[in-house]
């Protein structure tokens, strides 16, 4: 049940009390009758409109990220064709890792042998071994790297590099 539909029910009764008392009171018994059939009426529709099965304010929540980006932050997806075999990883462009563990890649290209250049992208990986590989080339990664498959039971911080760990930043306090 969400607030708007709970917000609805209690309008509902204080409309359809409100108005029967209203007639009441007067003495205009058919008058409080025909309001109260017909408030009910209007009320179970727009209910029914607006909160049954495919109402508009009865929506299944959605997951949050809706999907994770391919690659880390700021990454490239490219296939590399090694010979033999056809690789699914990601290229540093503009030289974002923290660590210099991923090297950028070269405009010309043509380094399809060398591992520097490449954060690979295996499949059957765990998010935390996708987080694990992702810290340690010292990458950030939007859905992974940003406490929600890299926490800590133990310390209650997520690890990862600066912005995710979790611990003081050099941000200004407000």
């Amino acid at each position: 049940m969400n607030i708007w539909e709970i917000v609805f029910i209690i309008a509902s009764i204080l409309i359809g009390a409100g108005g029967t008392v209203y007639f009441a009171t007067r003495g205009q018994y058919i008058g409080t009758f025909v309001y109260l059939v017909g408030s009910i009426i209007v009320l179970v529709v727009y209910g029914l409109l607006w909160f049954g099965p495919s109402g508009q304010y009865n929506q299944p929540p959605q997951n949050w990220p809706p999907s994770v980006n391919t690659c880390p932050d700021y990454l490239t997806y490219y296939k590399r064709n090694n010979p033999g075999s056809v690789a699914d990883t990601c290229v540093d462009r503009i030289g974002v890792s923290k660590n210099g563990s991923l090297q950028v890649y070269p405009s010309a290209g043509g380094v399809d042998n060398n591992d520097a250049y490449f954060f690979p992208l295996p499949k059957g990986l765990t998010r935390t071994e996708v987080c694990a590989n992702t810290i340690n080339a010292g990458l950030t990664w939007e859905g992974v790297t940003d406490g929600e498959s890299c926490f800590q039971q133990g310390t209650g911080t997520a690890s990862g590099p600066a912005g995710s760990s979790g611990t003081a930043s050099n941000c200004p306090s407000s």
